[in-house]
């Protein structure tokens, strides 16, 4: 199988996709987010502003970068590195 078949968690699925104007490909980590606090579907938002907050800060050649970030009610969308 391709390893870009969209490899999906718990919680959200990664895909690829690709930046029209410059044709580079990143990983779009599509991460459902908890409506509710007593919801048992999705991550609180606060998890992934965590997550967020701790990707803008690394620079280390093994770990991703976040390239880009959208944001929903339902689902916070990362765009990082493939």
């Amino acid at each position: 199988p391709s390893p870009f078949l969209a490899p999906s968690g718990h919680f959200g699925v990664v895909r690829r996709c690709r930046e029209r104007s410059t044709g580079t490909f990143y990983a779009a980590k599509c991460v459902k987010t908890r409506r509710c606090r007593g919801s048992r579907r999705g991550l609180e938002r606060a998890q992934v502003e965590r997550e967020v907050t701790i990707l803008r800060q690394l620079r280390h050649p093994n770990i991703m970068r976040l390239h880009d970030l959208f944001a929903s009610r339902a689902e916070v969308v990362l765009v990082l590195e493939l």
